[in-house]
C-alpha cells in the first residue's frame, strides 16, 4: 500500500461502511467520511486535493451519481469510485456515464478489492496531477518568453507586469488561494490589449486626462482584446476568461456592459482590475496611500474586501519582502532578477528600448547585448538587486 498520506473521501449513510473504511484505510490515508452528499460538498470545497472519493450509489437526495459530478466542480482530478449493489446493466452503465466514474463496486466488496481499488484511485490521480503539473510549467515557460519578446517591442505596456505580479501572489497568500497559475498568467498577459490601444488614448488615460465616448469606448474593449487572442490556445481558456471581466466594475460598470455584477465577477478578474489602476495611480517610487484614496473615490466599481486587502497587504512592509539596494553596472554585470530603476534609452536616447521597473530575465539580457552591439545603450545601468546577490558580488562601475 502507498506510504504517502493522501485524502480519501467516504459518503455513504451506513455507519458500518463507514467504520469499514476508517478501520482499513486510516493508518496509510487521511479518511473522512460523511452521511450525506451536502456536507461531502461543504467539505470538497476546502479540500480541492483530495485524491479518491468513494460514494455509495443511494445517497439522500439525488443519488451517488448526482454528487459525484457534483464533486468534479471541486475537485476536477479526484478519482470517483462509487459502490451499488444494483446488477442491472443499464443502470450501472447510466451510473458510470452520468457520475463519471474511475470505477464502480458492485456490493459487497472484500477489503482487499476495496485496497486494490483506492490505491490505483491514487496513483491515477498522481497521474493527472504530474501531468498537469509539467503542462502548467511548459505553458508557463512559453508565455513567460512571449512576454519577455512583447516587452521588447511594446517596454512601456509589459513593465507594470513584474509589480503587479508581486503584488497578487502577496495578495493571493492572505487569501489562501490554492491556485494561482491562472492569476499569474492573467497578470502577465494584462498588457496584451493595452498594447494593442492607439498611443494618443492610452496616453491621455495614463495622464488622467478627459476621453471622448468614442475613446473610452476603444479604452474598455481593451479586455475584450485580449480575451480573442488567447481563447484559441489551449489551457488558457479560463486565463482568457479572467482578463475578459477583468473591465467590468464591482457595480456593473464598464466593459463588457451585460456582464455579470458584484461577487459574480470571478475573484482573479477583481483582482486584476485593482491592480492595473492600482498602478496607474501610484507614484514611481511604488503604490502609496494617495493610490488607494484615488480608488476609494471610485470605490463602487471595486469589491471592497479586496480592495481593503490590497491596502493591509500593500501598505506594510513584511518582513519576507527581500532587501534590495541600487547597484549600479554594465550590462554584463546584469543579472536575472534584477528590475531597473530607469528607462533603458538608446545612447542617443532617441528610443525606448525596455522601461523601468521592469525585472530582467536571461532572454532580455540577451537582447540588450544585441541591441547595444547594433545601436549602443546607455550605461551604467541602475538596478534594484537584493542585497544578498549585491554584497556577493563586485560589480565594476
Amino acid at each position: 500500500m502507498t506510504t504517502k498520506a493522501q485524502q480519501l473521501l467516504v459518503v455513504d449513510p451506513d455507519p458500518k461502511v463507514r467504520d469499514a473504511f476508517l478501520r482499513l484505510f486510516s493508518s496509510n490515508y487521511l479518511v473522512t467520511v460523511f452521511d450525506n452528499p451536502d456536507g461531502a460538498l461543504k467539505w470538497l470545497a476546502a479540500h480541492p486535493d483530495v485524491a479518491v472519493i468513494v460514494s455509495c450509489a443511494n445517497l439522500t437526495g439525488h443519488g451517488g451519481a448526482v454528487f459525484l459530478q457534483a464533486s468534479e466542480h471541486h475537485a476536477p482530478h479526484a478519482a470517483r469510485i462509487m459502490l451499488t449493489a444494483e446488477q442491472s446493466v443499464e443502470v450501472l452503465k447510466a451510473a458510470v456515464n452520468s457520475g463519471h466514474l474511475f470505477m464502480l463496486l458492485t456490493k459487497p466488496c472484500s477489503p482487499k478489492e476495496l485496497i486494490s481499488a483506492v490505491e490505483a484511485g491514487c496513483a491515477h490521480h498522481d497521474r493527472l496531477a504530474q501531468e498537469r503539473l509539467l503542462l502548467e510549467k511548459t505553458l508557463k515557460g512559453s508565455v513567460k518568453l512571449l512576454i519577455d519578446m512583447l516587452s521588447l517591442f511594446h517596454a512601456d505596456a509589459f513593465r507594470k507586469t513584474s509589480t503587479m505580479r508581486t503584488q497578487a501572489m502577496k495578495i493571493a497568500k492572505r487569501l489562501n488561494l490554492k491556485r494561482t497559475w491562472e492569476l499569474e498568467m492573467a497578470i502577465l498577459l494584462s498588457p496584451l490589449g493595452e498594447a494593442l490601444l492607439p498611443k494618443d488614448i492610452l496616453s491621455r488615460y495614463r495622464a488622467a486626462k478627459t476621453l471622448t465616448e468614442q475613446q473610452k469606448d476603444v479604452l474598455e474593449r481593451a479586455p475584450g482584446q485580449t480575451r480573442d487572442l488567447l481563447k484559441n490556445i489551449p489551457q488558457l481558456d479560463k486565463v482568457a476568461h479572467i482578463l475578459y471581466l477583468s473591465g467590468r466594475g464591482f457595480d456593473g460598470s464598464g466593459f463588457p456592459k451585460n456582464g455579470p455584477v458584484g461577487k459574480d465577477i470571478p475573484l482573479p478578474s477583481r483582482l486584476v482590475r485593482i491592480l492595473t489602476d492600482l498602478w496607474y495611480a501610484s507614484p514611481e517610487n511604488g503604490v502609496d496611500a494617495a493610490a488607494f484614496e484615488a480608488l476609494s473615490i471610485k470605490g463602487r466599481q471595486y469589491d471592497p474586501y479586496l480592495l481593503e486587502i490590497a491596502r493591509s497587504c500593500l501598505l506594510t512592509d513584511g518582513d519576507d519582502k527581500p532587501r534590495r539596494q541600487v547597484t549600479l553596472c554594465y550590462i554584463r554585470a546584469l543579472k536575472p532578477g534584477d528590475v531597473l530603476v530607469d528607462d533603458i534609452l538608446t545612447d542617443g536616447g532617441y528610443e525606448l528600448v525596455l522601461s523601468r521597473d521592469h525585472q530582467l530575465t536571461e532572454t532580455t539580457i540577451r537582447r540588450l547585448e544585441q541591441y547595444n552591439h547594433v545601436s549602443g545603450i546607455r550605461q551604467p545601468i541602475r538596478v534594484h538587486r537584493e542585497v544578498e546577490k549585491a554584497a556577493a558580488e563586485n560589480i565594476p562601475a
